[in-house]
């Protein structure tokens, strides 16, 4: 009798085990789909977040550039204005130790978009593709990484890598060469 017990006590608890109701399935159904909704949109934007972590690296890399640069020119005695600095790609120096291009100009200061070209692939060496252009106008036709504008003095680096589609805000930075500030900043293709 007490087999027999014991038998029914199994056979009872293979049954409560057999599986989930239709209503427990539907209720695991609809928490999916919330969880699904909410997480998402997250994925989706991944892509902007790798655009901007991309833009982040190069705009603290050419900071740390442009220091170690005006480093260098403080440790070699602070040359003269137009001084080439080998260790940046012959960069040449402004009269206050910041580079502004490989090209040997008689103000020492960029004097056009390729200069700017010059002291972004100077000072990141491996760094992106860039070219430079005339207007922020070109920026709808731009096929490298980033786009290098002279304005008022100023070098533009915009993250033309990210979009060339028009009314699109990109982010940019532009440096100083007199002082050596480097500044964010963002523009919408025009």
């Amino acid at each position: 009798m007490k087999e027999s017990l014991q038998g029914m006590q199994m056979n009872s608890s293979f049954r409560s085990a057999a599986g989930f109701t239709i209503v427990e399935l539907v209720v695991v159904i609809i928490l999916l789909g919330i969880l699904a909704a909410t997480a998402l949109p997250r994925f989706i934007d991944v892509d902007d977040d790798a655009h901007a972590a991309a833009f982040d690296g190069v705009y603290g890399g050419f900071q740390t550039g442009v220091a170690l640069y005006h480093a260098q020119w403080i440790a070699d005695g602070q040359t003269v204005a137009g001084t080439q600095v080998a260790e940046f790609n012959n960069l040449r120096t402004t009269a206050e130790g910041f580079p502004y291009s490989t090209t040997a100009r008689g103000s020492n200061v960029p004097t056009e978009a390729a200069d700017c070209v010059s002291v972004f692939s100077g000072i990141l060496l491996a760094g992106p593709s860039v070219a430079g252009i005339s207007a922020t106008s070109d920026l709808s036709s731009a096929t490298t990484d980033y786009s290098a504008l002279l304005n008022s003095g100023d070098c533009v680096y915009y993250y033309s890598g990210q979009s060339s589609t028009a009314g699109v805000t990109i982010p940019s930075f532009s440096y100083d060469p007199s002082s050596g500030v480097v500044t964010r900043g963002s523009i919408a293709i025009p």
